[in-house]
């Protein structure tokens, strides 16, 4: 009886050590269902996979944008996770993270002949208290809300938040909406994502109503990001989805920021130290070989 205790209690300790060995199921949220954010990171979680040699199972979660996603990181709800690097910084995070650099986002200030063609007129007394347009959750509302941490001149910033980019993209158009009985003017909106895409719920229906501005305070620059590169950089927008600039710019100027993986490296704990190195090794390969995929595909 001793003896089977014994064999019992050895295959037990086997087995514990072999669960030991296999790392936990790896939760990915991408981003908003059929946007850039999600293909990008199937694709990236498509190859851990495959540079794990099955070491991994992934779960692709769906989010609101890198508001939620940000939170869900922070929470424990996912492991790796696709965020605006202003994200990144303005939101709390885990303790220990790891930061790779993705693509860039423009950041596209659009407005209509109702509105403001400078962002930075809205500090100005004769524009305060005017709306901007963002969609609940998105990198737009992430960025504006930072810029007000960047500069005080832009922490009272009218922030008017809608479902979809359709309905903020309506308001802006039409420079005003009504909102708790009151009327409110709306100065334009902001919208961030890959340069020279605009998302088509702006472009298909608004882009005769709609013209793109300018975003160029030089305060902005002088930010750091999680990775101690400069946050926001002046960039071109490329291509507009046949957006029309104002006067006549053809490059209006504005910011960039970049996009970035970020992933929790509580994800290895209580993984043996062979399993965890190969899981490591396969997240940031996959990482490096996406992105410079990605850069390749610009050039």
């Amino acid at each position: 009886m001793k003896k089977m205790f014994l064999v019992v209690g050895a295959m037990m300790a086997l087995s514990s050590a072999v669960f030991a060995a296999e790392p936990k199921e790896l939760k990915f949220c991408t981003g908003a269902e059929g946007g850039f954010y999600e293909s990008f990171g199937k694709q990236v979680g498509g190859d851990i996979k495959k540079q794990g040699k099955g070491l991994v199972n992934i779960e692709y979660i769906n989010t609101e944008g890198s508001v939620s996603s940000a939170q869900m990181l922070k929470d424990g709800d996912c492991d790796i996770a696709i965020l605006q690097a202003d994200a990144v910084i303005s939101r709390s995070m885990p303790a220990d993270i790891a930061i790779s650099d993705a693509h860039s986002e423009a950041i596209y200030w659009l407005h209509s002949k109702k509105g403001v063609e400078d962002f930075a007129d809205l500090t100005k007394d004769k524009f305060k208290g005017r709306g901007i347009a963002i969609v609940n959750g998105s990198g737009a509302e992430v960025t504006l809300r930072n810029f007000g941490i960047v500069n005080k001149d832009y922490k009272d910033l009218n922030i008017i938040g809608f479902d979809d980019w359709f309905s903020a993209a309506k308001a802006a158009s039409e420079g005003k909406i009504r909102r708790a009985g009151n009327d409110i003017l709306i100065a334009g909106m902001i919208y961030v994502g890959r340069p020279g895409n605009v998302s088509s719920q702006i472009t298909d229906d608004f882009k005769e109503d709609l013209t793109i501005g300018s975003i160029k305070d030089s305060d902005f620059t002088d930010v750091k990001d999680g990775n101690g590169n400069p946050l926001y950089v002046s960039c071109k927008l490329g291509e507009t989805n046949g957006l029309k600039t104002d006067g006549s710019w053809t490059d209006p100027k504005s910011l960039c920021v970049r996009a970035q993986i970020v992933y929790n490296n509580e994800l290895f704990a209580g993984m043996e130290t062979k399993p965890a190195r190969d899981l490591r090794k396969a997240i940031d390969k996959s990482i490096v070989q996406n992105v410079r995929q990605q850069m390749a595909a610009k050039k």
